[in-house]
């Protein structure tokens, strides 16, 4: 039997510095209990779990292990992608001393071959032509992405074999938030993965914009976890994929 490859993401783990979620909506009222009640009667031990990005509020890495250890008694292979909250996550070369050793895999700009599927990823970030978006010269992180976007895609197609599925993992849509193309999608569409799996959305508002299906070539899922009620989705093999 093929590997089946599960996702979700903003699981917002908060195990080594508490916080209240319920603020945020009734969804987030003890939403680990509910994530680990629907993980467990999904997920098999050998499946994989693409978790795009806010994996925890935590701050700094010695923060981080407590979410790490609670996430690593789950079933199944984890990999990890950074998001916009994640600011324990500096560098991926000291995520990946952290991480490695509790089991995890941690893409950033680049991809793994994982039995016979291909994951790849990139953070992103809001284009320019978004209403949301904010200029930071200084950092510029859209053009950062930019750049670790097309490194993961590249990556990845210099591994794939003919017929390999390539499930790409963003935190931020590629989109805007009026649904509207960018840049990240141009590059989407020249790479042609199979997937592309992102989150951050979470107001119904958003969902309703949010591209959730075939789009040029390449289909989209929307895996936020309160969108999906806390449930990860299975992403492949899948007969809607």
């Amino acid at each position: 039997m093929p590997a089946r490859f599960w996702a979700i993401a903003d699981t917002h783990l908060s195990f080594g510095k508490p916080k209240d979620m319920a603020r945020f909506g009734e969804k987030w009222a003890g939403h680990p209990h509910n994530l680990a009640a629907a993980w467990k009667a999904n997920i098999q031990p050998d499946d994989f779990v693409l978790i795009a990005g806010d994996v925890s509020w935590a701050q700094s890495t010695n923060k981080i292990l407590a979410d790490l250890v609670w996430l690593s008694a789950l079933p199944g292979r984890k990999v990890l992608l950074r998001g916009n909250h994640d600011h324990w996550w500096k560098d991926i070369f000291i995520v990946r001393k952290i991480v490695e050793p509790m089991g995890f895999y941690a893409i950033e700009g680049d991809s793994l071959a994982l039995d016979g599927v291909v994951v790849c990823g990139a953070m992103g970030h809001i284009a320019p032509e978004d209403p949301y978006y904010v200029e930071d010269p200084k950092k510029d992180r859209y053009t950062r992405e930019l750049k670790r976007l097309d490194k993961a895609l590249q990556h990845a197609a210099a591994q794939r074999k003919p017929g390999q599925p390539v499930l790409l993992m963003m935190h931020y849509p590629p989109f805007t938030s009026e649904g509207k193309r960018t840049a990240y999608v141009d590059l989407i569409s020249h790479y042609q993965p199979t997937l592309c799996l992102y989150g951050h959305l979470h107001r119904p508002s958003e969902w309703q914009v949010a591209q959730n299906g075939l789009y040029d070539g390449v289909h989209y899922r929307l895996v936020a976890s309160d969108y999906l009620n806390m449930t990860p989705r299975l992403v492949w093999p899948a007969s809607n994929a």
